[in-house]
């Protein structure tokens, strides 16, 4: 290792790019010596390695610190092209010999259709065991119960107890169709699971799915990576529409946490999409619960007023 690359390592200091290349072509190197074509899986365990021991020197992170991602992202992908590159003029090692299966005469191996599995970041993608107290049959029950309270009741009907519980319980029939083959229609997933389409459905199920709540999640995204939105279109002093909309957007509403609606704001803009595309649009007037009802439940709904253009937006998410 070049000496630098070892002090930066005892210091808890970045590495030089020059001392970073170098280290991937040690590693490379060592890694060829049990098996001269690694594949990807096997640079994702070395860089995980690599990088939860020394994460201050290798590890994907922000001029502020914060890690991006999972940390190890670029460094997998050094390692895999340092493999690709010195087994470039090595055709036997490059490519990789098919995977054989032994047969008989006998019998005859008959194909059937697969699906496309991706379950990458998922800790219950397919769940294989009833609920304790549950039969497929009272499941089934427990899903015409919720459909019959949707078409009663409506979206609003999501915020009951009964529903969270129902909805909890079926989680393995829900996965079931979803990952059925082939795949079913949106709308047919709808017909069968309506209060999977609500917010508060949506969002319990990708907890179950990933172990991740996806409102906190986001809210508290847009609040530290919206700032550092904020202050780059900040700097952006040419562009005279992105300056007309910090002037338009309450300076105080930024600072009392609706710092995500100023983000998205501005991004929109940069891009130039169009308001209407992701928020509703009303006069200043309109009444709250009139546009409730539009949108359907939602908790928490946020408003801002833009105060030249005269209208009311209202944005239908929570933790913003």
């Amino acid at each position: 290792m070049p000496a630098s690359l070892s002090q930066a390592l005892l210091r808890g200091q970045r590495a030089k790019p020059a001392d970073r290349r170098a280290m991937v072509r040690i590693v490379v190197a060592s890694m060829q010596k049990h098996c001269t074509n690694p594949n990807r899986a096997a640079c994702v365990e070395i860089a995980k390695m690599i990088v939860s021991k020394y994460p201050l020197t290798f590890a994907d992170t922000t001029e502020e610190g914060e890690q991006l991602g999972v940390g190890y992202f670029s460094l997998v992908n050094q390692l895999k092209t340092r493999v690709e590159h010195v087994n470039r003029n090595n055709v036997t090692d490059r490519i990789r010999r098919p995977r054989t299966m032994a047969t008989t005469s006998d019998v005859t191996s008959t194909k059937t259709a697969r699906c496309k599995v991706d379950s990458y970041g998922c800790t219950n993608w397919q769940p294989k065991t009833i609920p304790d107290g549950e039969t497929v049959d009272s499941l089934e029950d427990r899903r015409k119960n919720m459909v019959a309270m949707f078409q009663s009741a409506g979206p609003r009907a999501a915020d009951m107890p009964d529903i969270d519980n129902s909805m909890n319980l079926t989680y393995i029939h829900q996965r079931n169709m979803i990952n059925s083959c082939p795949p079913p229609s949106i709308i047919s997933i709808e017909e069968q699971w309506p209060f999977l389409f609500t917010k508060r459905g949506l969002c319990a199920h990708f907890k179950t799915l990933t172990g991740i709540d996806i409102c906190d999640r986001v809210g508290e995204a847009l609040q530290t990576k919206g700032k550092r939105i904020i202050n780059f279109f900040q700097r952006q002093t040419q562009n005279r529409e992105i300056q007309g909309v910090l002037r338009d957007i309450d300076t105080t509403a930024i600072q009392q946490s609706q710092t995500g609606i100023a983000a998205v704001l501005l991004l929109m803009k940069n891009f130039l999409e169009k308001e209407d595309a992701i928020f509703i649009l009303a006069d200043c007037y309109s009444i709250l619960s009139r546009l409730r009802s539009v949108i359907g439940s939602f908790d928490g709904l946020l408003a801002y007023k833009l105060k030249k253009r005269g209208f009311l937006g209202v944005y239908p998410f929570v933790g913003f």
